[in-house]
């Protein structure tokens, strides 16, 4: 028999910013809303930069070869989020993405060819953000 709940929103009981669920070992417990991705890119770097597909990002703003702005429509709470990028292998030695700077609406990113360290524009670039929403 297969269960099937269905609910518009979660809340905590205690505190609406604090679900916890049960970890996979069963003793321990993991914060839901720490866990989740607030913002995710897949975009195109190369030409005009335009996101393929994307969840809570506001624009892309290209800096020049290989340096782009992420826009956040919804802010983090601090600077002090995670943030992971990456982007495909391509025949030229791309690597993945480098950090430059986070702002709590937008995280700087630059991508770097292995051999040369110099930048350079990707067509396949992803980007996603950890931490708490403002």
């Amino acid at each position: 028999m297969v269960s099937k709940i269905e609910v518009d929103a979660l809340s905590g009981a205690s505190s609406a910013g604090v679900m916890t669920v049960v970890g996979e070992g069963g003793s321990t417990t993991t914060n839901l809303q720490q866990g989740l991705a607030k913002c995710w890119i897949h975009f195109n770097g190369s030409g005009t930069p335009s996101a393929g597909d994307s969840f809570n990002h506001s624009a892309i703003t290209d800096e020049g070869t290989g340096s782009y702005i992420i826009g956040i429509t919804n802010d983090h709470a601090s600077v002090s989020y995670s943030c992971q990028g990456g982007h495909s292998v391509m025949t030229n030695g791309h690597s993945f993405n480098c950090i430059h700077s986070f702002n709590t609406g937008s995280v700087a990113i630059l991508v770097s060819a292995d051999t040369s360290g110099a930048n350079c524009d990707s067509g396949d670039i992803t980007l996603q953000t950890i931490g708490d929403l403002a």
